[in-house]
């Protein structure tokens, strides 16, 4: 599994923008120290409205 997900890093022009179904998603190192998992959250919070 490593060996396809560094293979598939290598072919791709940018490996910081994913597409995700038909979104595409930018990552980026930020300075607040917030770690992936506490901003994916939130942004499905926001989706749903809580």
């Amino acid at each position: 599994m490593q060996e396809k997900l560094i293979e598939y890093l290598k072919k791709k022009e940018n490996p910081y923008q994913i597409k995700v179904g038909n979104m595409v998603v930018n990552i980026e190192y930020s300075k607040n120290y917030k770690k992936f998992n506490e901003c994916i959250l939130n942004i499905l919070k926001q989706k749903i409205g809580k």
